[in-house]
């Protein structure tokens, strides 16, 4: 994550918070959505496939003493083509799920520790190859981003970037995390770098497959 990104994630809350909220809420995920009619009939040279990103990690970053993690439980049905078929980036036609992101700072410098998170609802879920873009609104924060949250008419959008290396990739996993600039509304799907390792943690990528029960 660049610099200029991680200081809008300046904690300010106290570090007993953060067990507690390692784990995304039943508020930021939500329920899988029955399939478009298109989707779910399928048509010609599309095959109807969920597929999404789970798992939580710890962000390498600047100052190790600091503890940035990010958990994410997204999901989304794809049409992608059928067998034969050229394959590329594909957008999930509905999406759901959740993220958090949180970062705890320990009391350094002569400041005491400080605690900001906040809570998404996906709304837009990108895959291409290893690459995963995901993007939710803020559903519930810390005292930093409760202007992010109170922003009119929608509370503000922000965006995590993945880089899920496949079995015998030989390369390791990487996040990135792009914040609102100004009262600029961020585009669905929006695709911040992931150039951040990780030091803990790690996402798991599932291939599409079945339309949910239901679909």
């Amino acid at each position: 994550m660049h610099r200029t990104t991680l200081r809008l994630a300046v904690p300010l809350a106290l570090a007993a918070a953060l067990a507690a909220t390692a784990c995304l809420p039943a508020s930021a995920a939500g329920s899988p959505p029955t399939a478009p009619p298109a989707a779910a009939a399928g048509t010609a040279g599309v095959v109807p496939a969920v597929g999404g990103i789970s798992g939580w990690g710890r962000m390498a970053y600047g100052d190790p003493r600091d503890d940035v993690r990010i958990s994410v439980d997204a999901h989304g049905l794809f049409t992608r083509p059928a067998a034969g078929a050229p394959s590329g980036p594909s957008t999930a036609v509905r999406s759901w799920g959740g993220f958090r992101i949180q970062h705890y700072s320990p009391p350094k410098d002569g400041e005491p520790a400080h605690f900001n998170w906040g809570d998404f609802r996906v709304d837009c879920l990108r895959v291409d190859g290893t690459e995963v873009s995901v993007t939710g609104r803020l559903v519930d924060a810390g005292p930093v981003w409760q202007d992010y949250l109170h922003r009119k008419p929608l509370p503000a959008r922000m965006a995590l970037g993945f880089h899920v290396p496949g079995p015998g990739g030989g390369d390791a996993a990487r996040v990135g995390i792009l914040a609102p600039a100004g009262d600029q509304d961020m585009p669905p799907c929006s695709t911040p770098k992931p150039d951040a390792g990780l030091t803990a943690g790690g996402y798991r990528l599932s291939a599409p497959g079945a339309v949910p029960p239901g679909a």
